[in-house]
């Protein structure tokens, strides 16, 4: 009677064992399968980094742009408000290719009459271009009026 016990006992757990590994090997399976298969986190891009200081000075008027480090980053443009209505007359001649293309210690100093009367208040933006993505960096608003 005591053989006939023990080859029960071997006979249960050896099935229950079994079937755990077949039940982790199929998962296990389905996991690496559906992972090629769906090519989970391919589409995530890395966000555009970099370092933009945006200063508003009020006794004189002018904004201060200065690129402290690229990061990630090609190179920073800046928009918004003052982009969208610099002054061809201006005195000190600044133009749109001026805030294109921005470097590491690059800086930008945008006057008051640098800028169109719309332009007088606004948000200037500064924005990090790595290859096709754009990212914005900082941003500042500002009132010259």
């Amino acid at each position: 009677m005591t053989s006939h016990s023990l080859q029960y006992r071997n006979r249960a757990v050896s099935p229950v064992i079994g079937v755990i590994l077949v039940v982790a090997i199929t998962v296990i399976l389905a996991a690496v399968v559906a992972g090629l298969v769906l090519d989970i986190g391919s589409d995530i891009d890395e966000e555009v980094q970099a370092g933009v200081s945006i200063t508003v000075q009020h006794d004189p008027q002018y904004l201060d742009v200065q690129v402290t480090t690229l990061g990630n980053a090609d190179h920073i443009n800046i928009t918004g408000d003052p982009y969208d209505n610099l002054d061809d007359s201006s005195p000190n001649n600044l133009d749109e290719d001026d805030l294109r293309e921005l470097e590491t210690g690059d800086s930008v100093r945008i006057g008051k009459d640098d800028l169109e009367s719309a332009g007088e208040n606004g948000t200037v933006v500064a924005v990090g271009v790595a290859g096709e993505q754009e990212t914005l960096i900082t941003s500042e608003d500002y009132n010259f009026s």
